[in-house]
């Protein structure tokens, strides 16, 4: 028995030295960042979401537009769909450019396709303000009566498209940073009076409305019409990041998060056991936000941060596979004793890398939250174990 535990007691030990023999003096293997990151701080992944739907219900988007001196009168049409509102004192009715009703539906699609019953609603109709409120979480019982309240809407009248005023006081009630706020604009125009002005500017300042209600703020603007289309406004999204996002789809978006921390074994990679001079992948993880399936033409680009260990082509084309990012990346030094040579004394060596969309890809897909990966750099030791035995 005493032989028996002295063998086992050999192998244990052997093994448990087997990292530090691999390694020079002075030399130690990079710790892995911990999962309680900075990055981590902007994890969505932990966060409730809020989803706000700002609505225009100004008279135009049954067709009608006002005239001086018209007399406006509430519409009917939600409790009776034949009614005819060339009969009504809803001026220059025209129904080719009705669309209430197709919005409504979209908007009551959009609403029941929400998985999560913690998500919350809130219906906020606008036209000179904002005229109505409803709120409530995306259970059954919750989207139902959100959607009922969608369904009985019946307070078109004529006025203007404060849209700028309506924004900046939807964000200012109800985003907070404790969760992800979602706000999609419908609109079916462009804005009224100096509201133009006052939109476009309050759209290019939406890193200080993150810095101020939260990372995770976000903006879908919604262009009903041509009427409403804006070229401004598009660029403005295109150059956001993910934070506005500008369609005229109005549809279920998909977002996505990567994940903040991926790791590359040097020795690995060039020893010829994953790939061989010192190129290969590393993966980055994704997961859904919202919407279940990745347009067909989704790509992506990696660049990293200037460093001595590592480069990524930023031209490459990344795709997404089995919900992972494959990113192809080349080591910069030849040997796993150059690596050791010139890490730091803490043996810690992290390189940023930071994800965009490619312009091509789907205007419905973003991403969303940090686009920024920490890449650890990760020399294994070589597996060592001695045995010994003893002959009785």
């Amino acid at each position: 028995m005493k032989h028996h535990m002295k063998r086992l007691f050999t192998i244990l030990s052997s093994l448990v030295l087997a990292g530090t023999m691999a390694f020079p003096s002075g030399a130690s293997l990079p710790a892995v960042p911990s999962q309680a990151t900075a990055s981590q701080q902007d994890d969505e992944a932990f966060k409730k979401e809020r989803r706000v739907f700002l609505w225009d219900v100004t008279i135009s988007m049954v067709g009608a537009t006002a005239s001086e001196g018209a007399g406006i009168v509430k519409g009917s049409k939600r409790s009776n769909p034949d009614f005819d509102y060339t009969k009504s004192q809803f001026p220059n009715y025209n129904k080719s450019k009705d669309i209430f009703d197709e919005t409504r539906d979209k908007l009551i699609k959009m609403i029941m396709q929400i998985q999560n019953e913690s998500t919350e609603i809130i219906i906020l109709p606008f036209r000179n303000g904002i005229v109505g409120e409803y709120k409530a979480v995306a259970t059954a019982d919750g989207k139902n009566q959100v959607c009922d309240y969608i369904r009985t809407w019946n307070d078109l009248k004529a006025g203007g498209t404060h849209t700028a005023t309506s924004l900046s006081n939807a964000v200012d009630k109800y985003f907070t940073p404790d969760r992800i706020n979602r706000l999609f604009l419908l609109t079916d125009g462009e804005p009224s009076d100096n509201e133009g002005s006052r939109l476009l500017s309050y759209l290019r300042n939406w890193k200080g409305v993150k810095e101020t209600r939260g990372s995770s703020s976000y903006l879908v603007y919604v262009m009903l019409t041509d009427e409403a289309y804006n070229d401004e406004i598009v660029q403005i999204g295109e150059n956001s990041g993910g934070d506005i996002t500008v369609t005229r789809d109005f549809k279920e978006p998909v977002w996505i998060t990567i994940g903040h921390d991926s790791s590359v074994h040097v020795r690995d990679f060039l020893e010829g056991k994953v790939s061989s001079n010192g190129k290969g992948t590393f993966d980055v993880p994704f997961t859904f936000i919202a919407g279940n399936a990745l347009p067909a033409n989704s790509v992506f680009h990696f660049s990293v941060e200037e460093n001595e260990f590592i480069s990524i082509d930023p031209s490459a084309a990344v795709k997404a596979s089995d919900g992972k990012l494959s990113v192809p990346f080349s080591l910069k030094k030849s040997s796993v004793e150059e690596y050791l040579s010139s890490m730091p004394a803490d043996g810690e060596v992290v390189v940023r890398a930071l994800c965009t969309k490619d312009p091509s890809s789907d205007k419905n897909l973003s991403l969303t939250g940090s686009n920024a990966v920490n890449v650890s750099l990760v020399i294994k030791a070589q597996p060592r174990a001695t045995i010994s035995w003893s002959v009785k």
